[in-house]
Formats: structure tokens, C-alpha cells, sequence
């Protein structure tokens, strides 16, 4: 027959097993106290926070300088733009005088060849 534990272990053991438990159940209480909890709460806050402001802190630098180069690229595109928009305003005069002139002329000498 196999041999069985001593009494005393057993008593040793179930004394283990129950110091655990009760450690566990007060740790529980501890854990359900609205003040535990509220101060819990403000714990995952803060460290959320900081997780987000340790993400700027890392990538502010490169995100500043991207934005500086965004500007750069687009105050050559404005004054291009201004440019552009003031030589495109003088070609069209030009061309609806042209136009018009020529226009002027053909209605001319149609009427001349009639």
C-alpha cells in the first residue's frame, strides 16, 4: 500500500492554504475600498498621460522640424502662386485685346467681301 502523508503536514499545508486565503481576502477589501480605487484610477490617469506626453517629448523635434519644411515648401509655393496668378491675369487681357482685334478685322472683311 502507498504511503500517506503525516497528519501534521497535511495540518501544515491546509495552515499554508488558509494564511493565503485570508491574505488574498484582505487584499481583496483593500482592492474594493472606494478610496483604493479612486486613488487606482488617478495611478492609470497619470500614466497614461505620461505615456502620451513621453510619445510628444520623443517626436517633437522631428514633428516641429517636418512642419517647418511643410512651411518652407509652401510660402515658395505662394509667392509661385501670386506670380502665376498676376502673369495669367495679364495673358488673358492680352489675349481677349488680341481677340477682339482680330475678330474686329475679320468682321471687316467680311462685310468688305460681301
Amino acid at each position: 500500500m502507498g504511503k500517506h502523508r503525516a497528519v501534521e503536514d497535511r495540518i501544515a499545508e491546509t495552515q499554508a492554504q488558509l494564511a493565503s486565503l485570508l491574505a488574498k481576502s484582505a487584499k481583496d477589501a483593500v482592492d474594493a475600498s472606494p478610496e483604493i480605487q479612486a486613488i487606482d484610477a488617478e495611478i492609470k490617469k497619470v500614466t497614461t498621460d505620461n505615456l502620451k506626453f513621453a510619445r510628444w517629448a520623443s517626436e517633437g523635434a522631428e514633428k516641429i522640424a517636418n512642419f517647418q519644411a511643410r512651411v518652407a515648401t509652401w510660402e515658395v509655393r505662394l509667392a509661385e502662386a501670386t506670380q502665376e496668378v498676376a502673369d495669367a491675369k495679364d495673358k488673358l487681357e492680352s489675349l481677349r485685346k488680341k481677340r477682339k482685334k482680330l475678330a474686329g478685322t475679320l468682321a471687316s472683311q467680311m462685310v468688305a467681301d460681301n
